[in-house]
């Protein structure tokens, strides 16, 4: 029959998502019915009054129910079939491990035997669960990531959080993504005049300004001049009246590689350099329609969505040696077998390999409109066209106080 009364547990949609949840889980020792039961305990509120088959599976639910590991997944799973199916295969994973841990210890129901299988059922649940402050953090860092990527690149957060919270490594990522996506707010169009498209054909998007744009205000703002005088010119004072302005991504694109490398993991201002890059990067793919961006360290990876980033970054944590001339090859390579027209590559870097070879970037100018070395720290690359990169303050900085494109970079500026 069943825990819950609101599943029809021989509706063909039910066994179908018992049976994927129980082939993924990979799980001997619970059937169907309690896979169902672990769906449905995420994706809809449930409504118990069922009876269970299984009455070991029936208490093992009502500790987790009732535990802040529930309370911390459960609101991320609603009406969500990726993040319910996920949640579901880790309580089967978790139940399974707690069936073997009781047939070491005996099935003890009462007495200092039920607080020991509390104990228990709440040690498997942190370990396929992770902690369960980390879950809600991390789906909130990944919803905001999501909104930067934009739609096809943003995955599922509430999956990918439930997925990543149980790994510690994967779960540091929380902070540095955090760090990252409040810098890139901070960088404004972080590559200026690089990509912009100009004249006939050029995109116009809605922004703030002051007074002194008025004459390209939208037809809000001119609504705003003729029925209500005093709040128009509030909003123009206060540089928050809304005007047209150019949209600076057209017909170029950026391709975009950022070093993931060992070294990209220490700090520079206080900030770790892989935090700042991934900021830049960030602000580029939130400004550009056609941005392609790709992760190096000896080898090049995609990054296609918000999955593929995390495990990119994930991997990283165990360090790595850099290879500059074979990302920037690859780069070429990649632009030209696709045909890529006008893109410009930026390559954000710290710098740090000795065997980087000026050649590879002037052998890219074949392919690329522009190769512009982004530089994370100190070091400075010979015989590169590259810019410098420093963390802004974050106490004083403001969005408007965007570090952007120098013109002069032939003998390092400044980003």
């Amino acid at each position: 029959m069943g825990l819950l009364l609101n599943v029809d547990y021989g509706d063909s949609l039910s066994l179908a998502r018992g049976r994927d949840v129980l082939r993924r889980a990979g799980v001997k020792a619970v059937g169907v019915e309690e896979a169902v039961d672990a769906y449905y305990l995420h994706y809809r509120r449930p409504i118990f009054g069922g009876r269970a088959g299984n009455e070991v599976w029936a208490r093992f639910v009502r500790l987790y129910v009732n535990s802040s590991y529930y309370s911390a997944v459960a609101p991320l799973c609603r009406l969500n079939h990726r993040a319910s199916r996920e949640a579901a295969v880790r309580l089967l994973r978790a139940f399974e491990s707690y069936l073997l841990s009781l047939e070491r210890r005996g099935r003890a129901w009462f007495g200092r035997g039920s607080q020991e299988a509390w104990v228990e059922a709440m040690r498997q649940l942190r370990r396929l669960f992770g902690d369960p402050a980390d879950v809600s953090e991390l789906h909130r860092v990944f919803k905001k990531l999501g909104e930067v990527l934009g739609r096809g690149r943003r995955g599922d957060p509430a999956s990918l959080a439930l997925s990543t919270a149980s790994d510690p490594r994967r779960a540091r990522l929380a902070s540095l993504l955090a760090k990252a996506v409040d810098l890139s707010a901070l960088l404004g169009d972080p590559l200026g005049d690089v990509g912009r498209v100009e004249g006939p054909g050029a995109e116009f998007e809605v922004a703030h300004g002051s007074f002194a744009r008025v004459k390209r205000a939208v037809a809000y703002a001119r609504a705003l001049f003729v029925g209500a005088l005093p709040v128009f010119l509030h909003k123009a004072a206060s540089s928050t009246l809304p005007v047209r302005r150019p949209r600076a991504r057209g017909d170029s694109g950026v391709f975009l590689l950022v070093d993931k490398s060992g070294s990209m993991y220490s700090a520079v201002g206080g900030v770790e350099k892989i935090a700042l890059a991934t900021a830049f990067a960030l602000a580029v793919l939130k400004r550009y329609k056609r941005a392609r961006l790709r992760f190096f360290d000896v080898e090049v990876h995609r990054v296609e969505e918000l999955g593929d980033l995390v495990d990119v970054l994930s991997r990283a944590w165990a360090g790595g040696g850099t290879d500059i001339s074979r990302a920037v090859e690859a780069a070429a390579e990649e632009a030209a077998r696709e045909r890529l027209r006008g893109y410009s590559l930026v390559v954000v870097t710290d710098g740090e390999d000795d065997a980087f070879s000026p050649a590879a970037a002037r052998e890219a100018r074949a392919v690329f409109r522009e190769v512009l070395f982004v530089v994370v720290g100190e070091r400075r690359l010979s015989g590169v066209r590259q810019v410098f990169l420093r963390p802004p303050p974050l106490a004083a900085a403001a969005p408007q106080a965007a570090y952007g494109f120098l013109a002069n970079t032939g003998r390092g500026s400044t980003l």
